[in-house]
């Protein structure tokens, strides 16, 4: 727990901050809006977790933490991070409040990253941003311009994680010039990247796509990092351009995503995009490639352990399947996905392979088990499925309702369809059910509803521009006006010809060009109606033709599709005969081997059965030479054997068990010890060369560090390696000033000395038997505190052990 007095200096030092942070130099800072209010809320929320962990938290750092600098706490805090979480952060506040109190304004930065990302992973995205802003504002003080930069992408993220778009996109809009200033490739790409985020989550797509366009040239190294980051930008600009319904460049920023995973080798990264390719090119209807790319997708997450992802790509294949007409195909795979998400409790997947099913079987005319399935989203927990899953369901059984004749439920579920796309202020889908629910009142007979709801669809699809939806609620509301106001019904209609003809819509032209046929015949113009008949006859002629291309389309790619199967299947088969042939083929050649040595035997026997009796006497001699050579061999195996048990492996030293054997032995002499030393070595900072070079070469300085160690010694002297990066040395009939002069000598050459091109320092610490020591164990003990002195003391230096240490 943080004491009282540690908090009201943290709170002072906070305010010595807040108070130069409006210095000259971070005016171009506060130009982003809202930062000043996000501040000081970040401040108070600090300022109140802080309180609630004085408060609240039992404390668990001890006293022997209490004489640690500020940087030992942060480096303390950094040891403990994966292995003792609480004492990790509470080390790593109570370094921030002694930096704050030291004035080290680079260290507190530092600590605020730490516990940034220590909050981060806790997922408290509000205390990582407050962590992560003071960070970057002291870095901007201090002029570390690439710390700052860092500093303020970190807090950028923390803002998209709170969804606070609007502010990451001020923020890095702000960062931007700065990064672009400093010149560091990577970095101004990152920037970039975040922008593009925020404004994609903002849904203003195509300012995305230009912030991720521009990041993709910053992207250029063939470092795998930045090839990672270049294949999520492409990936991004690809589901903006799905966003905004451009198929052909979706398509295309997919394939370049997937040359750079294939590139990288990152086997889930290009299965999971062979998945949303085979979606985008089934988009621009190109089924056959979208089913080579689906199947690819499958038979590679059938070597990986990604099992979310092998039921994504089901289902993407599972639709292929239905737009090529193969229902059944189509229900094994997304029947195949449902059952996953059915058993990790997946609502959302859940939901959505429900909704295709409903979709199967209503391609299917199996409307009973159709509205099974979107009943089935229905009844699913609303908090845990996606909006627009829900909506569909509930539109596709208003539809199915409809054709039943139940008009009352049909408009319950289409007014639920909309309410929720109202929610999720989907205009296109508003003007989508809108039109529905006129159908339903149309069919009901309830004509003035009908025509109400038909022209607030219209209305709502000419606003935002949607053209298929704008015909289509013409024709609908014409289709109920014919009679009533015929000649608004022809005006309505000729316009759904005009945009119909104009989005190349020849279905909805031909609907169109029906009811004008009837509305002329209404107003008796005959030889209108004829005209329209004649272009309708025409259109239906030429819609005809269309459908058997498209429907040749369709059997090519049905066609292709079993190809491709019998092919897979093929290579499978072919795949386990080849392992059948093999293993016959081992089989016979085990045979043949054993038969070989079936008649290696025979021969043998033959052979020493003709020269046995000369055999045998030969054998006795070299019986009784083979006891005399192992009887050597062993002796000398049992040296070998000997000095391995007393060594340590890495560093030849002495091993520990081995040290207390030889100094219990000193002990016990009948002989009184009157000169006997003990050095403890311990080489600093040790952990940063293993976190920083990798532990071979933290394993090659611990060697070096031991041979050393044996050449600085006499001959008669103990070395041994006591545990880790620590040592003993054992100075029998060594003086207390013989001891300190070896000890400083070994510390001079390990500080000069360069282990593998490292530079490293060591703390020691000498005890003498002249302090009455009873046992090997007491007088190491009492080294050990001198060396402790030492490291406390700053480290790299000598201490003899006297008795104010131990108090």
């Amino acid at each position: 727990m943080l004491h009282d007095c540690n908090l009201c200096q943290w709170v002072v030092g906070l305010s010595v901050l807040t108070r130069n942070l409006t210095s000259k130099h971070l005016v171009s800072f506060s130009r982003i809006p809202l930062l000043g209010l996000l501040f000081c809320t970040f401040l108070l929320n600090s300022i109140e977790v802080l309180s609630q962990q004085n408060n609240e938290q039992t404390s668990i750092v001890g006293s022997e933490y209490e004489g640690l600098s500020d940087a030992e706490l942060l480096e303390m805090a950094e040891y403990f991070e994966d292995s003792d979480v609480n004492l990790s952060q509470q080390l790593a506040i109570k370094a921030l409040n002694k930096s704050i109190e030291n004035n080290d304004p680079i260290l507190s930065a530092k600590t605020h990253r730490f516990l940034g990302n220590f909050a981060e992973n806790a997922n408290d995205f509000e205390l990582a941003a407050s962590h992560f802003l003071k960070g970057s504002l002291i870095y901007k003080e201090e002029e570390h311009q690439e710390n700052f930069i860092k500093m303020s992408l970190y807090y950028t993220k923390a803002l998209l994680k709170q969804k606070l778009y609007t502010e990451a996109v001020d923020v890095i809009t702000e960062l931007l010039p700065i990064a672009l200033e400093y010149g560091d490739e990577p970095l101004i790409g990152r920037s970039l990247i975040l922008q593009g985020d925020g404004l994609y989550k903002s849904k203003r797509y195509e300012d995305a796509i230009a912030a991720y366009s521009e990041a993709t040239a910053y992207l250029t190294g063939h470092d795998e990092v930045i090839q990672k980051f270049l294949g999520n930008t492409y990936k991004q600009l690809a589901q903006s351009y799905k966003r905004l319904k451009n198929r052909e460049k979706t398509a295309l920023y997919y394939k370049k995503t997937l040359d750079v995973y294939t590139a990288l080798r990152d086997q889930r990264l290009i299965a999971r995009t062979l998945n949303t390719l085979a979606e985008a090119e089934r988009y621009l209807g190109h089924y056959v490639i979208a089913l080579e790319y689906s199947i690819r997708g499958i038979e590679l997450h059938k070597l990986l352990d990604d099992p979310e992802g092998r039921a994504k790509a089901l289902t993407g294949a599972g639709i292929i399947y239905r737009y090529i007409g193969r229902y059944q195909k189509s229900l094994k795979h997304i029947h195949e996905a449902h059952l996953y998400y059915k058993k990790v409790g997946g609502n959302s997947g859940l939901a959505k392979t429900s909704n295709q099913m409903g979709l199967i079987y209503t391609r299917l005319k199996q409307f009973a088990q159709a509205r099974s399935f979107y009943q089935l989203t229905v009844d699913l927990p609303r908090a845990e499925i996606d909006a627009n899953t829900l909506s569909t369901a509930f539109r596709e059984l208003a539809v199915i309702d409809l054709n039943n004749g139940d008009y009352e439920t049909a408009l319950t579920m289409a007014e639920k369809a909309l309410n929720t796309y109202q929610a999720e202020n989907d205009r296109s889908k508003q003007a989508l059910a809108l039109r529905i629910i006129g159908n339903i009142y149309r069919d009901a007979g309830d004509q003035a509803r009908s025509i109400h709801f038909y022209r607030q669809s219209l209305s709502t699809a000419s606003e935002i521009g949607n053209k298929i939806y704008e015909a289509k609620a013409k024709t609908a509301l014409a289709g109920v006006l014919i009679g009533e106001n015929t000649d608004e019904a022809i005006s309505l209609l000729i316009e759904a010809v005009a945009t119909s003809e104009e989005i190349n819509n020849k279905l909805q032209m031909l609907y169109a060009y029906r009811l004008l046929i009837e509305a002329e015949k209404v107003k008796g113009n005959i030889a209108s109606a004829l005209d329209y008949a004649e272009k309708e006859i025409a259109l239906s002629l030429l819609i005809q033709e269309e459908n058997e291309s498209n429907e040749l389309v369709l059997q090519k790619a049905s066609l292709y599709s079993h190809k491709m199967e019998i092919e897979l299947e093929s290579l499978r088969e072919k795949a386990k005969l080849d392992k059948l042939e093999l293993e016959r083929k081992n089989h016979e050649i085990e045979i043949a081997g054993q038969a070989q040595k079936i008649s290696e035997l025979e021969l043998v026997k033959n052979q020493y059965a003709s020269i046995a009796l000369v055999a045998l006497l030969i054998v006795c001699l070299f019986i009784v030479l083979a006891i005399y050579r192992r009887f050597n061999d062993s002796k000398k195996r049992n040296r070998e054997l000997d000095y391995l048990a007393a060594r340590d492996p890495l560093t030849n030293c002495y091993n520990r068990r081995v040290l207390f054997e030889l100094m219990s032995r000193d002990f016990a002499s009948l002989e009184p010890l009157n000169e006997y030393c003990v050095i403890m070595i311990d080489i600093d900072h040790f952990k940063r060369v293993n976190d920083t070079y990798g532990h071979s070469i933290g394993d090659e300085v611990i060697r070096g560090v031991g041979d050393l160690l044996q050449n600085a010694v006499r001959q008669n002297d103990i070395v041994a390696r006591y545990g880790g990066e620590e040592f003993c040395v054992v100075l029998p009939s060594a003086s207390q000033h013989q001891a300190m002069r070896i000890s400083e000598t070994i510390r001079s050459q390990i500080e000069i000395r360069r282990f593998e091109n490292i530079a490293i320092t060591a703390s020691l610490g000498v005890s003498s038997i002249k302090f009455k020591a009873k046992s090997p164990s007491e007088l190491i003990n009492q080294a050990d505190v001198a060396l402790f002195r030492s490291k406390s003391l700053g480290r790299n230096q000598v201490t003899f052990w006297d008795e104010s240490l131990t108090e």
